[in-house]
């Protein structure tokens, strides 16, 4: 009993300390009064002083967490409130705040448009771009109206060119004139007898080519001394203006080359392209035609390098094979092929900001029809200042268009309109005056919507003009680069064209016949000019300008042009495609190899154990 009594007896910790002195003062007690159960009380305060104590710093702890915890919710409350309130009044009144000075989205867009329109406008002043051309008519007209373009947007510009020339571009405001000094002028260098038709088209086309040539060393000098003296910052140079690129060469100033016809080779075409002048279109070439495209377009290239080692010692490549050229052209007459960006299609070189005004003495003559003929046809005609239309042609032509019922506009020479003055009795003076009228002075683009088709010889910039009228074209062509571009047109349906070789009254009579009657060749031609002016003409040309003066070539120079051989062609790869198959192959014929022993020796058992086998049988037998 006394043993299960101390036993049960277990001693009292208060706080976690066990006390010794009350644990044995409870155990005697406990046994002798037989009592199992015993509350033990502290002896002294100071344990319950303890005790209190730290239950106040436990409840001190517990009330003073709540209260930095609401402290910290409240700041970011305030916090939060007041990021909206701002967010909220930048949306609603950002417009109002910019005047403050508080960044905002509108503030900034204005900064920026601020910035780059005084940037643009500082680059506007000290960009210098000059303009060089020989002195052919159809090739100082788009390069005119591209300096027009460029002085619209405010930037410096000159035209060089012979002081024969001056009164070309006089007309132009603010534009600057570099006369080259005086040099002959070379009379109209086609006649009927020189024509195409009677001389062949590579002669005519070297006849081209030596005649721009000539150009070269009187240009030459006077051009590199004016740009030694005030050097532009970008030249715009024709394609054969040789002695624009050589000066430009010699100072080591950039320039961009114009070229005011189809592109032919100057991208360097695809095979199935057919070849410059070779007048087979790609829609009805032969077999024996397609065999023979290589050759005509060797025969070309072998023209143009025979010229340009001549005057260049290089080839056309190392001249402007890097640089932008500009081609007045656009896909439709062109073929449609892949190019690089160095060779941009700007369609037509149109005037823009101009008004044409027509000649107050042809404004007075479309009034002064008899009134049964005021529906008649109207037909313009511009053979242009290189050909020498002799006066018994002209007079055959103009009685076959008045026999068809029209009334014609003709746009003679200067040596022409002398020579009808000074001869009173021409017999282009028998027609009446309301049915021919013949001037020098005519704008052509004001004449234009008032005809039904245009007599031409086929040059590029005024055959341009009459499609992007939506009138149709008659080409009686006389050089090499009037039967290209007119078998262009024809091909595209917008015109028809006759060969000098082949041109006859009944011949003409059915071509002017053919396009006064049918509408096919109108829906053409305005389909044809449409192409034209989409390309972007002056505006699209002046971009391309301005991108080489701020950005360079460089990003539009083909990889072709820049990696090596091996790179371009992908030698490298099929060299490493080559290499794998012959490894492959090796691996197969090794392959093929082991099964062919294996099989052989498996073979090789079985017959060994079949001779076994008949042996053994032959000796049981």
């Amino acid at each position: 009993m006394e043993s299960s009594s101390s036993g049960s007896v277990a001693p009292t910790s208060v706080a976690g300390c066990v006390h010794p002195v009350v644990s044995a003062a409870v155990s005697s007690t406990s046994a002798e009064r037989g009592i199992t159960h015993v509350r033990v009380q502290p002896k002294g305060p100071s344990n319950l002083a303890w005790r209190r104590a730290t239950s106040r710093g436990v409840d001190h702890a517990k009330k003073a967490v709540p209260a930095t915890t609401e402290w910290l919710w409240t700041l970011k409350q305030c916090v939060w409130v007041v990021l909206l309130v701002c967010v909220v009044v930048y949306i609603l009144m950002g417009e109002h705040l910019a005047t403050f000075g508080l960044p905002t989205c509108m503030a900034a867009t204005a900064t920026m448009t601020s910035t780059t329109t005084t940037i643009e406008a500082a680059a506007s002043t000290t960009v210098y771009v000059s303009m060089v051309s020989i002195p052919v008519l159809e090739r100082v007209l788009p390069m005119k109206y591209l300096a027009e373009e460029l002085l619209h947007r405010g930037y410096r510009v000159s035209f060089a060119l012979p002081e024969i020339c001056r009164s070309w571009v006089s007309d132009v405001p603010g534009l600057e004139f570099i006369s080259l000094g005086t040099m002959p002028i070379s009379a109209p260098s086609y006649t009927l007898k020189s024509a195409v038709g009677n001389v062949g088209i590579y002669t005519s086309y070297w006849h081209t080519l030596q005649q721009y040539a000539a150009f070269q060393k009187p240009m030459f000098h006077p051009l590199l001394e004016d740009f030694l003296e005030d050097p532009p910052t970008l030249a715009v140079v024709d394609r054969y203006t040789f002695a624009g690129m050589d000066a430009c060469n010699a100072v080591g100033i950039p320039f961009v080359v114009n070229n005011p016809f189809l592109l032919l080779d100057v991208d360097d075409p695809p095979s199935y392209v057919p070849a410059p002048l070779s007048q087979h279109p790609m829609e009805t070439q032969t077999v024996y035609e397609r065999c023979a495209n290589g050759l005509y377009r060797l025969r070309f290239r072998l023209l143009n390098l025979a010229l340009s080692l001549g005057l260049h010692k290089s080839t056309d490549h190392a001249i402007y094979g890097e640089r932008v050229v500009l081609t007045n052209t656009a896909f439709g007459l062109e073929y449609s092929r892949p190019l690089a960006p160095l060779y941009p299609m700007v369609g037509a070189m149109r005037r823009r900001h101009v008004t044409p005004v027509m000649d107050a003495g042809l404004e007075s003559w479309f009034q002064i029809a008899p009134l049964e003929l005021e529906a008649d046809a109207i037909v313009l005609v511009d053979f242009g200042p290189d050909v020498d239309m002799p006066a018994d042609a002209m007079v055959q032509i103009i009685q076959v268009l008045r026999d068809l019922g029209c009334r014609v506009i003709w746009k003679l020479t200067p040596d022409m309109h002398k020579m009808l003055k000074a001869e009173d009795a021409h017999p282009l003076h028998e027609f009446e005056s309301w049915g021919v009228y013949l001037s020098p002075l005519i704008a052509h683009t004001a004449v234009f919507p008032h005809v039904r088709f245009f007599l031409t010889s086929g040059g590029v910039f005024f055959s341009q003009e009459a499609l992007c009228a939506g009138r149709p074209i008659l080409a009686i062509p006389f050089s090499a680069e009037h039967v290209e571009f007119t078998d262009r047109i024809v091909r595209a349906g917008a015109g028809v064209s006759i060969q000098v070789s082949q041109l006859t009254m009944e011949s003409f009579r059915w071509a002017a016949q053919l396009l006064l009657t049918h509408d096919r060749f109108v829906k053409a031609a305005t389909r044809l000019g449409g192409l034209l002016d989409s390309a972007g003409g002056t505006v699209h040309a002046a971009d391309a300008v301005l991108d080489v003066v701020h950005r360079g070539t460089a990003p539009l120079v083909p990889a072709r042009q820049t990696q090596p051989f091996f790179k371009t062609y992908l030698l490298d790869v099929y060299a490493v495609y080559g290499a794998v198959l012959c490894g492959v192959a090796v691996i197969l014929r090794t392959l093929l190899s082991a099964c062919v022993s294996v099989f052989q020796r498996k073979q090789q058992q079985q017959q060994t154990a079949s001779e076994h086998l008949h042996h053994h049988h032959s000796k049981l037998d």
